[in-house]
């Protein structure tokens, strides 16, 4: 009795190489995997609301724990923040980043990117008022590109 063999089914789409594409193409510069959290002192859950985040008098969590290095900042010391909104178009910003001894100061990065968004917010009218949205972390999507992540009360 020969047993019943089915051939196997082929796929229309098929991936044939040995590593996925990526939209880095350089493979020595990849993006980290590491998310710049804000938080305040003292708190257990991440998230700065946007206006509260201008204010010089912040503080928060964890202030100097990234380098330049860690940011993947550019020669002048600035990274690019890419700021999306469902159905709008996306702007990217120039960040120039403070730092002492080679840290940065988390304080004023999240004072610049609030501001950033703010102004993004802003310019495109979207219909969600500032006092709700919260800059949870910041997620780096391309070698020194970074993008943050927003949370609405």
């Amino acid at each position: 009795m020969v047993p019943y063999s089915r051939s196997r089914r082929r796929s229309s789409v098929s991936f044939v190489g040995g590593r996925p594409p990526s939209l880095n193409l350089d493979p020595y510069r990849r993006p980290s995997n590491m998310n710049v959290k804000f938080k305040f002192k003292g708190s257990l859950i991440a998230g700065v609301p946007l206006l509260e985040a201008q204010s010089r008098h912040i503080r928060l969590s964890g202030n100097d724990d990234y380098t330049l290095q860690d940011l993947h900042a550019d020669n002048r010391r600035c990274l690019l923040l890419k700021v999306k909104w469902v159905n709008f178009n996306s702007v990217t910003y120039e960040i120039p980043l403070d730092h002492y001894e080679r840290r940065v100061s988390l304080a004023t990065l999240a004072r610049r990117v609030s501001r950033a968004c703010v102004h993004y917010l802003q310019s495109n009218m979207v219909p969600v008022p500032l006092e709700r949205i919260e800059l949870h972390h910041l997620e780096e999507i391309a070698y020194g590109t970074w993008q943050p992540m927003l949370c609405v009360r």
